[in-house]
């Protein structure tokens, strides 16, 4: 069993609400280098994170989304068990796989894409790995406490409303101060069900497949990131590194993510410019536009406007207003 929990033992809970993708993605510390591009053009954001933490050891957390089509790339830390139940009007592209509200994601030390087309709320609960080996009885689930993983697992329809119900219990007792001891009823509830998705997925040795063109999209997103400040870097590329035809990748992006691939590359290197610009106000815009796979200041900056709606200059202007009167 874990090492008991008690009131004097570090807690925090925290509420944050934004209106801006790259600021959500900094409130998430599930993630390691966590990053949110938003990939339709003039698109509202709304995103609110409920989470409580528990002695350093386990994050419960509860993430809502509000925007037409977002894109999340980030790292689960080794030393970490993430686990994760997304629901969505649309499927959810993650890691390859459409999933939604049946499906639990299990992971540890691997990388984590997921693109939502729709409002979505993330249900989570991250745990360190040596506290999920005391608590947990995962026998035949890992080989190896020390490799990385990842499974996909759609246990009963019962399990799935339990930890859904149990999960949104615990952190709104928490939240209105009603629940004083770390580990609530509602909370060893939550627990119960994870202990039945990890049973669930040895008994049946469940695999979603990837279909052959979100595989496609999922590898070259997986190789653009890597070379997205490389403006030489572009659709012939990821052809060429994926060894498909041009027509191939581009009925895969429009059918997976509902753009063409250039279309991405260039939403993608937008997002990266405004998180230059927001978090390094002082640097140059033309300094924000290279970084990102922009050489000509003129282009980006209609690019920019096109995107976002205002010129980078104005968000730098608003950058600056708020931080004055703040």
């Amino acid at each position: 069993m874990m090492v008991p929990l008690n009131p004097q033992n570090a807690t925090q809970f925290r509420f944050m609400e934004s209106h801006d993708a790259f600021a959500h993605a900094g409130c998430l510390s599930e993630w390691e280098d966590n990053r949110y591009h938003q990939l339709e053009k003039k698109a509202p954001f709304h995103g609110a994170i409920a989470s409580h933490s528990i002695a350093g050891k386990m994050l419960i957390t509860r993430e809502t989304m509000n925007s037409p089509c977002v894109e999340q790339i980030c790292h689960v830390p080794l030393d970490s068990i993430v686990i994760v139940n997304v629901r969505s009007e649309e499927d959810v592209l993650l890691n390859g796989r459409y999933v939604n509200a049946n499906t639990f994601h299990v992971s540890s030390g691997r990388s984590f894409h997921a693109v939502a087309k729709a409002p979505i709320e993330a249900l989570m609960l991250t745990v360190s790995k040596a506290a999920f080996f005391e608590r947990f009885n995962t026998e035949a689930f890992l080989n190896s406490d020390s490799k990385p993983f990842e499974r996909f697992v759609q246990p009963a329809r019962g399990t799935q409303v339990d930890f859904e119900l149990n999960l949104k219990s615990h952190l709104s007792d928490v939240q209105a101060g009603i629940e004083q001891n770390p580990l609530s009823v509602s909370l060893e509830k939550v627990f119960d069900c994870v202990q039945e998705i990890l049973d669930f997925e040895r008994s049946s040795c469940l695999v979603i497949p990837p279909s052959t063109r979100s595989y496609i999209v999922e590898k070259s997103c997986e190789f653009f990131v890597q070379h997205v400040q490389d403006e030489g870097i572009g659709v012939l590329d990821l052809c060429n590194h994926l060894r498909i035809s041009r027509r191939t990748l581009q009925y895969s992006f429009e059918d997976v993510l509902g753009m063409t691939p250039l279309n991405y590359l260039r939403s993608v290197r937008l997002n990266m410019a405004r998180k230059l610009l927001m978090s390094s106000p002082r640097d140059t815009i033309q300094g924000a536009a290279l970084d990102s796979g922009f050489s000509h200041l003129g282009r980006f900056s209609k690019y920019y406007q096109d995107f976002y709606g205002e010129l980078p200059s104005e968000t730098l202007s608003r950058l600056g207003a708020h931080r004055r009167h703040h």
